[in-house]
């Protein structure tokens, strides 16, 4: 089980990365083809019901040279 803040980190992290996507007005096809993941995956991450993980994280940075840190913004 996660804690609490645990929790709060991993939210703040997938809305972050949910909000760049769509200020760079990609749609999840677009983001899975650039992070080579499935649409189905990027969805359920987005929506809570996968669990985001390291390496979704620095596909996320490779695909759009954005450092890692960024995406931890205000956490």
């Amino acid at each position: 089980m996660y804690t609490k803040e645990e929790k709060t980190v991993m939210y703040v992290l997938v809305q972050n990365i949910r909000n760049f996507r769509k200020q760079t007005q990609h749609s999840q096809n677009v983001f899975a083809e650039k992070t080579n993941y499935e649409r189905e995956h990027i969805a359920k991450v987005e929506t809570g019901k996968r669990n985001l993980t390291l390496k979704y994280i620095i596909r996320t940075s490779i695909a759009y040279k954005i450092p890692i840190k960024e995406l931890f913004n205000d956490v």
